[in-house]
C-alpha cells in the first residue's frame, strides 16, 4: 500500500509540473499538494534531446507523438495502431501493454491526462485563430452559406461556389490543428483500452462496482447532487478501470463560432484530393509521402472539435456533405460535358468522401440514420461502385 500511495505521489506531481506548461497560473512546488517536505519529490534538470519537457512524463508524451507522426505513419483503427507505408506496424496496443508494465495504471491515466492539456490548448489556439484570422472572411463565409442554402437543394454553379471556397479554406494551421487533436484523441482512445482490458482481467470486481455507481447516477433525478471531491474520485476511479469514451468528451464551453460547418466543409474539400482510400489499413491515407496529413487523425479532429459546440453544428456539417456528394455525383454522370480525367479524379475524391463521412459517422457515434437524412443510402451504394 505505501509502494502505491508513494507511486501515485510521485506521478501526479510530474504530471502536475509538465501541465503548467499549458496554464496561465502555474502550481509551484510550495502550492503543490503531491510535494512533501519530509519526504521530497526531486526535481531534475532539462535533458538535451527534449528542452520543452520539464520531466520523463512529458518526455514519454512527447515521443509517443513523434512516433506516430502523421507525416510518416498511417493509423488503422481495425488493426488499432500507427504504421509506416510498407505495413511495418510503429505503435500499437503491444506499445501500449508494454508502456502499462513500465509505469503502471498510475502512469497511463497521468499520460491521458497530459493528452487531454495538449488537446484543449490545441482547441483554444484554434478558437484564437478562427476569431482573429477567420472572421475577417465572415462576409465570404455568410456569402457562401446563402449560395448553399438550404442543404437539400442542389445549388446552381456548386462547382465553383466549392472551388473558389476550398482554396481559400486551405489553411495549414486548421489542419496542423485538427491532426494534433486526432493523433491525441486516437492515443487516449487506445490507453482507454489497455486500462479497460486490464480491469476485465485483473480486478472484475472493481470494474463492475464503478459501472453499477455509474449508472446509478447517471439514472438519478440530480446527478450533481455529489460534492465535487466525491466526483472527481469517481472520475478518476472510472478512468482507471476504462469506462467512458474519450472521443465524447466536452473540453471546454466557448462561445458559438458562425459558419463553422462551412469552413469545416470547404477544408475537408481541401484536403480530400490529397487522400485516397488504403484497403491495407482500411483508411484514407496521404497520396504523397511525406505530406502531413492522415485520414483517421483528420477525422477524430474534426469529431472532437465538434463535440465542443450544439449539436446542430454536426447535423448542419453532414447537412453539407451531403450536398456536395450529390453535386459530385450530378457532375459524374455529366461526362459529355466533363473530361474524361477530370470526371475520373471527381470520382477519387467522391469516394475518398464518401470513406470520410461513413468514418466521421462511425467515431462520432452518429447513426447511420443520420447520415442517410443527407445522402441517401441507395446513392452510397451506387457510388461505391464508381
Amino acid at each position: 500500500k505505501m509502494w502505491h500511495e508513494e507511486f501515485s505521489r510521485i506521478i501526479s506531481y510530474n504530471v502536475e509540473q509538465e501541465v503548467n506548461k499549458y496554464l496561465l497560473k502555474k502550481v509551484l512546488d510550495a502550492d503543490s499538494a503531491f510535494q512533501s517536505e519530509i519526504v521530497p519529490i526531486p526535481r531534475f534538470p532539462r535533458t538535451q534531446n527534449e528542452p520543452t519537457c520539464i520531466n520523463f512524463m512529458g518526455r514519454m508524451v512527447s515521443m509517443l507523438i513523434k512516433i506516430t507522426d502523421t507525416q510518416y505513419t498511417t493509423f488503422s483503427i481495425e488493426k488499432s495502431g500507427w504504421f509506416m507505408s510498407d505495413g511495418t506496424e510503429v505503435c500499437g496496443l503491444k506499445t501500449v501493454s508494454l508502456l502499462r508494465q513500465a509505469v503502471g495504471v498510475y502512469g497511463l491515466t497521468g499520460i491521458d491526462r497530459l493528452l487531454c492539456y495538449r488537446i484543449l490548448h490545441e482547441l483554444h489556439r484554434f478558437v484564437k485563430f478562427f476569431r482573429t484570422n477567420v472572421t475577417k472572411q465572415g462576409v465570404l463565409l455568410e456569402q457562401l452559406r446563402d449560395e448553399l442554402y438550404p442543404e437539400w437543394k442542389t445549388p446552381t454553379k456548386a462547382v465553383s461556389i466549392y472551388a473558389s471556397g476550398s482554396k481559400k479554406a486551405e489553411m495549414l494551421p486548421m489542419l496542423t490543428c485538427f491532426r494534433r487533436i486526432g493523433q491525441a484523441q486516437l492515443l487516449r482512445r487506445m490507453i482507454r483500452f489497455e486500462l479497460g482490458r486490464c480491469s476485465r482481467i485483473d480486478a472484475k470486481t472493481l470494474l463492475q462496482s464503478v459501472s453499477t455507481l455509474n449508472a446509478s447516477i447517471l439514472s438519478s433525478e440530480n446527478p450533481f447532487e455529489e460534492s465535487p471531491p466525491e466526483l472527481k474520485k469517481f472520475c478518476d476511479m472510472s478512468l482507471a478501470v476504462g469506462l467512458g469514451d474519450p472521443l465524447q468528451t466536452v473540453f471546454m464551453a466557448t462561445d458559438p463560432l458562425e459558419g463553422l460547418p462551412v469552413l469545416l466543409l470547404l477544408c475537408v474539400i481541401a484536403y480530400v484530393p490529397k487522400l485516397s482510400y488504403n484497403a491495407m489499413f482500411g483508411s484514407l491515407s496521404k497520396n504523397k509521402s511525406g505530406y502531413p496529413i492522415d485520414g483517421w487523425p483528420l477525422i477524430a479532429g474534426i469529431s472532437t472539435l465538434l463535440k465542443q459546440f450544439h449539436p446542430s453544428y454536426s447535423k448542419s456539417f453532414l447537412a453539407y456533405i451531403g450536398q456536395f456528394v450529390r453535386v459530385s455525383v450530378a457532375a459524374c454522370f455529366e461526362r459529355k460535358q466533363v473530361r474524361k480525367d477530370v470526371a475520373s479524379q471527381l470520382t477519387e475524391d467522391l469516394r475518398s468522401m464518401l470513406v470520410l463521412v461513413n468514418q466521421f459517422c462511425d467515431i462520432s457515434s452518429i447513426p447511420k440514420s443520420a447520415l442517410h437524412e443527407h445522402i441517401p443510402q441507395y446513392l452510397m451504394e451506387m457510388c461505391s461502385d464508381l
